[in-house]
């Protein structure tokens, strides 16, 4: 299945396939085949970069593996410098392309080293894991956490290819699979009614992993995003309602310790939390729709609540740096029903209560 991503200047393909068949002769389109750089990590390594390897050289290419840390905590800019470093050690120029072999992790550090190494090398993004097939392989942005916040350091570079091969999420763990749920249930959000009624439906059968619910929910929120992302490339208006939850999100994340919780569980917290605030500010729509999700969550397997020992200053205090802060106002994606999301701006002294709708016991 090919989902076209047409931004200007840019446009690809995000490919949803069974194993990584037709991915070398996809990257060898419309160029010649040669030296390529497969990134990848110690974990996903071991499982399927022999299956990938195999697939490109037998369409020619000739690559190279350079490996990165594991995990959220080396989502860092010591690990993205010694990635552009590993890199142009191997001498390559700029037509030779960077494959993002991994989870979210990987795809963002190395898609930020394929953006700045030689002033930008051609992408292609084989993400491994649900969260980074549904959401940060597809739309171009990279980067690396600071310890300010999440994100703050990065670029946008859209990859040439994405290749989504669904035999890879037979090895996820659990906790994993979980967590790519966190960023379907928000792209469902942002559907709509029939998106939402559908993962609801679907839930047991991906806990199950039922394959063609994994497929369904992969190409449901692919298309959404790039819809999204093919209006607004640069996120200087629409593209910033793919937030949703994730103001909250971040927060946590950098209060609990990069790694510590999960990207997908932080924004299921954030999206109840920001659900909740919307209602309780009498934004909803639809009253029902906190309940709703509380109930996905559950179904889903998600955390729906702040890990104990968190501090609402702690919290309160990161939700204000947020990269999404201008002019002292914060700007925030609230929903008012499935299918319509509102970019609101609040002032920052209103972020405490804002954080307490998050604290708030579901």
């Amino acid at each position: 299945m090919r989902i076209p991503v047409a931004v200007a200047g840019a446009a690809y393909d995000v490919v949803i396939a069974e194993d990584f068949g037709g991915l070398g002769a996809a990257m060898a389109a419309g160029r010649d085949s040669g030296r390529c750089v497969v990134v990848t990590n110690p974990v996903v390594g071991p499982l399927h970069a022999a299956a990938l390897l195999h697939e490109l050289r037998g369409a020619g290419w000739q690559p190279e593996v350079v490996e990165l840390p594991d995990g959220e905590a080396n989502k860092t800019l010591e690990t993205w410098q010694a990635l552009v470093q590993g890199i142009l050690a191997l001498r390559i120029d700029r037509h030779t392309p960077v494959v993002a072999l991994g989870g979210g992790v990987t795809g963002d550090i190395a898609g930020f080293a394929a953006a700045t190494a030689l002033r930008g090398l051609p992408l292609v993004q084989v993400p491994t894991t649900l969260l980074a097939m549904v959401d940060s392989s597809v739309g171009g942005k990279t980067g690396v956490n600071a310890p300010q916040g999440k994100n703050l350091v990065g670029a946008f570079h859209q990859p040439a290819l994405v290749w989504a091969a669904l035999t890879t999420l037979r090895t996820l763990p659990d906790d994993e699979l979980r967590c790519g749920f966190g960023e379907v249930v928000k792209h469902a959000v942002l559907q709509g009614e029939d998106a939402l009624a559908a993962c609801e439906a679907l839930a047991p059968a991906l806990v199950r992993r039922d394959a063609s619910a994994l497929a369904r929910v992969v190409a449901d929120s692919v298309r959404t995003k790039a819809a999204v992302v093919a209006e607004d490339p640069l996120e200087n208006g629409r593209r910033a309602v793919l937030n949703l939850g994730h103001t909250l999100g971040h927060a946590l994340e950098a209060v609990c310790g990069y790694g510590t919780l999960r990207h997908g569980e932080a924004v299921a917290i954030g999206l109840l939390g920001v659900t909740r605030y919307a209602a309780a500010r009498g934004w909803l729509d639809t009253p029902d729709l906190p309940d709703r999700l509380l109930a996905l969550s559950l179904a889903l397997g998600l955390p729906t609540r702040v890990p104990a020992g968190v501090e609402p200053g702690a919290l309160a205090a990161a939700v204000g740096f947020d990269k999404k802060r201008a002019r002292g106002m914060l700007r925030l994606v609230v929903p008012s029903a499935p299918g319509r999301v509102d970019l609101r701006s609040i002032p920052v002294e209103e972020v405490p209560l804002l954080v307490q709708a998050l604290l708030s016991d579901p």
